[in-house]
């Protein structure tokens, strides 16, 4: 049996900050830090969800991390139909901040990755 769907199509755009934006082209992570509290955000977040203040301070976050898991995407999204099957995985840093990343190499929970950017997307590159 076969029925027939509607075509989705969702189209939607991400504000990042220009200062996350232009630090991704230079190959660095950058996160926010509460300058009252000292929560650390990432994403960048403008406000501070924990004391309610905005004086927020950019910080570059380590490039070193440990795959705490990940996920091989072979059915993908719309608008990655065309790529190879590739990994995601949940990256924590060296300084405690949980990202995300396209994994690049053999992932394992627990390994090592060397974190970077392809001026789009962070890469963590198993090491």
């Amino acid at each position: 049996m076969q029925v027939d769907a509607i075509p989705l199509s969702i189209k939607y755009k991400i504000n990042y900050p220009d200062e996350f934006i232009e630090a991704v082209k230079r190959g660095e992570i950058v996160a926010t830090r509460c300058k009252n509290c000292g929560s650390v955000y990432f994403p960048p977040q403008k406000d501070c969800y924990n004391c309610g203040k905005n004086e927020m301070e950019w910080i570059k976050v380590s490039n070193e991390g440990e795959i705490m898991t990940y996920s091989i995407v072979s059915q993908k999204p719309q608008g990655f139909e065309n790529y190879k099957d590739y990994i995601i995985g949940i990256v924590r840093t060296k300084d405690g901040i949980n990202l995300m990343a396209w994994i690049k190499g053999q992932p394992k929970v627990g390994g090592k990755v060397r974190l970077t950017t392809d001026d789009t997307r962070i890469i963590g590159e198993v090491v």
